[in-house]
């Protein structure tokens, strides 16, 4: 399977340094990252005209120096405008320096408010602009020159490729440091950055492009994650296992196709635990989500207020009261939707049990508020998965909202740890994490998605894939993370607005890739 990592600036730097230690140099690394950079420009370049680099202090400065090298080459009329003076560059960037020079690539400086006039004057001379200001290391606001500078660049009119990430973004949280680089692309090297996807990272990166492979190994990558963990006194310590991207291949291993002999009982049973009055809709959808992501059969537990009602609308979906037994045969469990406080002591009961769970809603809050359902949770040793958005998120690990959006990354780690099961933190860019650790970003989705019912929707998917009993090989991580992607999907599609109507077009594109249907899914 191809996966895309994700690094932090840390980690990024921790992999540079073992690679450099196995024998490939620094200035290798960067005349890779500057020929990559060079051939991403000649696939983008409007017309045949001046390529206008600003360079920055630091290896991205160097890389940008680099690759206008290799433009030349080509011939292509290049000019860099330096934002620091030309004979304070040194090392690695030092010999790029030169080398450009060599290759008769313009070089100005800009090093002072006073010099603005140089940016403005070769941007206006530009069919392209290469963003090589800052990379991975920034963490702090642009201001002065720097600021002025990403002033002009986002006024000039002209497309802009930034280097590995749009400069002004924190590569960790995607926040905007002062003000940013707005990139119609962005080119990222060795690996995918946490601030092309967080917060504001992914309104400023324009179109990520496919990561520029310079040479650092999956080994080294795999090596930075974990000397992470050995950071314990660092505020900044972000204790990995893996994190990469969710793509196309998770939803084709989670949805092979279907055995010409399979029955309703190869698919499993999902049990829907919630409704309540005024709430009844909710277990509704968890169910018909069940259906839609693949499950053979579906049925609802209710409160015996409310399971008139529940049970006279559905046909599909089968209903029952609380007080029924026959949950017990259940190959998975939705617990949450719609439920409404007060079920602690039912909650605790399905806690105790040895079917796998999804843990949705109403079911969170009664957890955040009672510790003896966190420590039951706690304790479960059957596969168990738990679904908060921002606000549940956030009374699970008693803080605020604003809290867990600054760093989506750090508070599904701080529920694995928490709650020692599989985390699913909803919202834009949903993360999956699992107790061992690793973490899976969804870069699909909508904000069409952000209708009430379209994460009971999503409940039931998950439980369905816990439901299955498969036999084909595919992993927890597949599973759990293609019903994150598949809901994200279809909720990208136009033409709806109802929870239900989704639950329709997830169950088209589920069918869609049981076929091997070669579209968009």
């Amino acid at each position: 399977m191809s996966v895309t990592r994700i690094l932090t600036a840390a980690q990024m730097r921790r992999a540079d340094e073992i690679t450099i230690k196995s024998g490939l140099s620094g200035y290798e690394l960067m005349d890779r990252a500057g020929r990559a950079v060079a051939a991403t420009v000649l696939k983008r370049i409007p017309d045949y005209g001046r390529v206008v680099v600003i360079a920055g202090p630091g290896n991205n400065g160097g890389d940008g120096f680099a690759a206008a090298h290799h433009l030349r080459k080509y011939r292509i009329p290049v000019t860099v405008v330096s934002l620091v003076p030309v004979d304070s560059i040194s090392g690695d960037c030092k010999i790029h320096v030169d080398q450009a020079v060599a290759s008769s690539v313009k070089i100005r400086e800009a090093a002072s408010i006073e010099a603005l006039c140089e940016v403005e004057r070769w941007l206006s001379r530009s069919v392209i602009v290469v963003d090589a200001i800052f990379g991975t290391g920034l963490c702090r606001p642009l201001d002065g020159l720097m600021a002025e500078t990403v002033a002009r660049i986002n006024a000039c009119g002209r497309p802009v490729l930034s280097i590995d990430i749009a400069s002004g973004i924190c590569s960790d949280t995607g926040s905007v440091l002062g003000c940013a680089v707005n990139a119609d692309y962005t080119l990222p090297i060795a690996a995918s950055k946490w601030g092309h996807w967080l917060n504001e990272g992914r309104d400023f990166t324009g179109l990520l492009l496919k990561v520029a492979d310079i040479g650092i190994s999956d080994e080294a990558i795999q090596d930075s994650w974990h000397a992470s963990c050995d950071c314990e006194d660092d505020e900044d310590c972000f204790c990995v296992n893996s994190t990469c991207l969710i793509n196309d291949e998770y939803l084709k291993a989670a949805w092979p196709p279907r055995p010409r002999l399979s029955h309703k009982g190869f698919f499993g049973h999902v049990w829907v635990f919630g409704g309540s009055v005024g709430f009844t809709g909710a277990p509704q959808l968890a169910g018909l989500g069940a259906y839609a992501a693949g499950a053979g059969l579906a049925s609802i537990a209710c409160p015996d207020e409310v399971w008139p009602v529940v049970a006279s609308v559905n046909l599909e979906v089968m209903a029952h009261p609380e007080s029924s037994t026959a949950w017990q045969r259940a190959d998975a469990i939705v617990a949450g939707p719609g439920w409404g406080r007060g079920r602690d002591e039912l909650l605790s009961r399905l806690f105790a049990s040895d079917i796998p769970m999804v843990v949705d809603a109403d079911a969170l809050n009664m957890i955040a508020a009672n510790p003896a359902l966190q420590n039951a949770l706690k304790a479960r040793k059957i596969m168990t998965v738990i679904t908060p958005h921002p606000g549940e998120a956030a009374r699970l690990l008693g803080c605020d909202v604003g809290t867990i959006q600054d760093d989506r990354k750090q508070a599904v780690l701080e529920l694995v740890a928490r709650f020692a099961c599989w985390v699913v933190l909803k919202g834009s860019e949903t993360l999956v994490a699992s107790p061992e650790r690793d973490i899976y970003l969804n870069p699909f989705g909508s904000p069409h998605l952000a209708v009430a019912g379209s994460g009971d929707v999503l409940s039931g998917m998950i439980g369905a894939q816990l439901a299955r009993r498969k036999g084909d090989g595919a992993t927890l991580a597949e599973l759990i993370s293609s019903s994150v992607a598949l809901h994200a999907k279809a909720g990208a599609k136009g033409g709806w607005y109802l929870a239900g109507e989704l639950a329709g077009l997830v169950a088209v594109a589920r069918q869609e890739i049981e076929r091997g249907d070669r579209k968009d899914h």
